[in-house]
């Protein structure tokens, strides 16, 4: 009895001392808040980029769904910052008389789910995801993405390999 009137008044006591803004429940741990990638979200993000860059096209790599960059990025932009898509579109595709083109050639040394990877916390709401593979093209590779949670959603802001 004597400990339970202890822990009342302990209670009572911090409730009095701590500030409204330092109690739970009032949104500030948000702030705190360190977001987690999963395996999932990484690969669905990983294949969508792919998905997109490797785009339907004609005999004569004329891209079917889109005419332009303009509008090859704004699809893009559901799974990476523009900024970052931007050479990739710049490197793949070319526009010519109203119509966007591929450039056929191997796509980019990229991310492969079946092996493993580290993934690094850099801040509470990005992380980096490290990977080295081997590819008959490419030989050895090192592999960095970086994922951003913004906006209730992951997305890719930096790409590096090397």
């Amino acid at each position: 009895m004597r400990l339970s009137i202890i822990l009342i008044v302990i209670s009572l006591c911090i409730a009095i001392v701590l500030p409204s803004s330092a109690k739970p429940g009032n949104g500030e741990e948000q702030n705190d808040t360190q977001y987690a990638i999963t395996h999932d979200q990484i690969v669905q993000l990983t294949d969508n980029f792919m998905d997109i860059l490797v785009q339907k096209t004609d005999e004569n790599y004329q891209v079917k769904d889109h005419h332009n960059k303009a509008s090859l990025i704004e699809v893009f932009k559901s799974v990476i910052s523009e900024e970052v898509v931007k050479p990739y579109v710049d490197y793949y595709f070319h526009e010519k008389n109203g119509a966007l083109y591929i450039i056929p050639t191997e796509t980019p040394p990229w991310f492969d789910k079946q092996n493993e990877y580290d993934v690094i916390q850099l801040e509470n709401n990005k992380v980096l995801v490290q990977q080295k593979n081997q590819s008959e093209l490419y030989g050895d590779y090192s592999l960095e993405i970086e994922f951003t949670f913004a906006d209730q959603e992951w997305k890719i802001t930096n790409i590096t390999h090397q």
